[in-house]
């Protein structure tokens, strides 16, 4: 099974999410601008992480940035190539979803690009629990092992390796491949079809 994390990974959402951030910073009384990727520097890769930064009540910048997600008609790009290793990875074993967006932001994206089908476990913010948590919980349920975490940020490599599993990190994403391997990625994908070639190397 490989697990791989969805905003930055798999979904273009950066825009999205962005505006979701700003629409909670407001609804706290925050009207200071956000970078063009607020994301970029946090050890915490999640909304609950930028409003720690932010210095906003976390639970509720959270809460209203999901409820913006989950209202939002726009559906998020997949990234090139995205789709058609999602397919090839999922041909040859089980693929995971483990994201910090809501259920109801992911499955209709998988939706709307045709890659629903590929993918058998999502474990989304809907369920309680930590990153590290939920993988050494579906290591333990899985029929098949844990391959590797397939994600973008700092917090997705530290998870990873709390859990056992090899980390990789992708190049295209909300953190900077540097950072990824100062956290200890083992390998960065360069392309999306990269991950294909990994995959088949552990």
């Amino acid at each position: 099974m490989v697990v791989f994390d969805f905003d930055g990974v798999i979904a273009d959402s950066l825009g999205i999410c962005t505006r979701a951030c700003i629409h909670a910073a407001r609804q706290q009384g925050c009207t200071r601008p956000l970078a063009e990727n607020p994301f970029a520097g946090l050890e915490q890769v999640s909304f609950e992480g930028l409003a720690a930064k932010l210095g906003l009540d976390t639970r509720a910048f959270a809460a209203d940035a999901c409820s913006y997600l989950e209202h939002c008609q726009e559906i998020a790009p997949v990234f090139p190539g995205m789709a058609e290793t999602l397919q090839h990875v999922a041909s040859s074993g089980r693929l995971c979803i483990l994201s910090a967006s809501p259920r109801s932001t992911i499955e209709p994206f998988l939706q709307f690009h045709g890659c629903y089908e590929h993918v058998s476990v999502i474990l989304s913010r809907d369920i309680p629990g930590g990153k590290a948590g939920k993988l050494k919980a579906l290591q333990r349920a899985a029929p098949e092992p844990v391959t590797c975490m397939v994600g973008d940020g700092v917090s997705d490599i530290a998870a990873a390796k709390q859990a056992g599993i090899p980390p990789v990190g992708v190049a295209w994403g909300w953190q900077a491949p540097e950072l990824l391997r100062e956290a200890g990625a083992d390998f960065i994908a360069d392309t999306p079809v990269h991950i294909v070639g990994i995959v088949a190397a552990l």
